[in-house]
């Protein structure tokens, strides 16, 4: 999928956030916000199936951009991407992580609070080393010693279904586990079967910190 920017429509849509009050086409790859709390911000709405490194050069050849805003749900960046935009003064965030960011006082730097708090839990795990992040909902937990690293993606249903799980495993093929972060979630029977038979583990989260402590 090529690289578009999706300015025009973007423009409607962040116009009706509660603490947006006004929107408009700035140029062809930007949109300008402005936002109630008199701060304004350049966001550059873009579609495309993974978002590189790559591309972050590209967009902001284009302009400044306050944000890269990937707008597909079913689209991924790369954390190395994000990391990229940072160094060069911007961020890369999912249309849902820039509408949250919208309420900040500082819009940079937001990540889902179901992913953050992921995070943050594993990474205070005794077993774990280091949180390396793959993707915006998914992360590679190094553990200590000889202990092998473990792939996670991060969900989050209440009643997590066999389809959600064939969805999370299209999104992240090569993880090892598939965490529901949502504490009052639950899994069916047909959703864990599927995952026996993909050769995953689909758990919550006592459930990873607790399987954190096996080889």
């Amino acid at each position: 999928m090529p690289l578009n920017y999706l300015t025009d429509w973007f423009v409607p849509k962040i116009s009706d956030h509660g603490d947006v009050a006004s929107a408009s086409r700035y140029t062809p790859s930007l949109v300008k916000v402005e936002r109630t709390n008199g701060t304004s911000v350049t966001i550059a709405p873009v579609s495309v199936s993974t978002l590189t490194e790559a591309h972050v050069n590209e967009i902001l050849d284009q302009g400044n951009a306050t944000i890269i805003c990937l707008v597909p749900k079913s689209s991924h960046y790369l954390w190395s991407a994000r990391i990229r935009a940072q160094d060069l003064c911007s961020d890369v965030q999912t249309m849902s992580e820039v509408f949250w960011a919208m309420g900040e006082e500082n819009v940079q730097g937001f990540l889902s609070k179901n992913v953050s708090y992921a995070r943050r839990a594993l990474g205070q795990h005794s077993r774990v080393r280091r949180v390396e992040m793959i993707c915006e909902a998914s992360m590679r937990l190094v553990r200590r010693g000889e202990m092998s690293d473990v792939r996670v993606s991060i969900d989050y249903g209440y009643e997590f279904s066999e389809e959600a799980l064939m969805q999370s495993l299209e999104r992240h093929p090569q993880v090892d586990v598939v965490l529901n972060s949502n504490p009052n979630g639950r899994f069916t029977s047909a959703a864990l079967n599927h995952a026996e038979n993909a050769g995953v583990r689909l758990l919550d989260m006592s459930a990873l910190m607790g399987t954190l402590n096996n080889p």
